[in-house]
């Protein structure tokens, strides 16, 4: 059994939604260990915190969160990394999948959803496995 979520890292490229969404996580009783706005904040933040749990975007400058999920897995293959995203194509959630992130979910996000695969991470190593 793996360790519960406490911590996580926020990257989103819409400052609104990361504050919305650090605010939403923190009444949950997560802790925000850091908060970024493109791909290469994700790596780094993820690299200095090494997080619970990387709540991540997927269309961002400087490198995108697919990009960005590549090099934070090289970093630990075990991340936990949930994608927070607007873009629902086939392909792309294919390819997130095969990158092991944790679960997908689509904008506009509801907090009962977050909770329920926060749980479900508690409980397990992965919703794919």
């Amino acid at each position: 059994m793996g360790l519960m979520i406490n911590t996580c890292v926020v990257v989103d490229d819409d400052i609104q939604i990361t504050e919305l969404f650090s605010e939403l996580l923190t009444i949950q009783g997560l802790e925000i260990l850091g908060i970024g706005h493109n791909g290469m904040d994700a790596i780094k933040l993820f690299a200095k915190h090494k997080p619970d749990i990387l709540f991540l975007d997927v269309e961002m400058p400087k490198l995108n969160g697919l990009e960005a999920l590549k090099e934070i897995k090289k970093i630990d293959s075990t991340a936990k990394v949930m994608i927070v995203t607007g873009n629902t194509s086939a392909e792309l959630q294919k390819e997130l999948k095969e990158w092991g992130v944790a679960a997908i979910i689509h904008k506009p996000f509801n907090i009962r959803k977050i909770n329920h695969v926060i749980e479900s991470l508690n409980k397990s190593v992965s919703m794919y496995a």
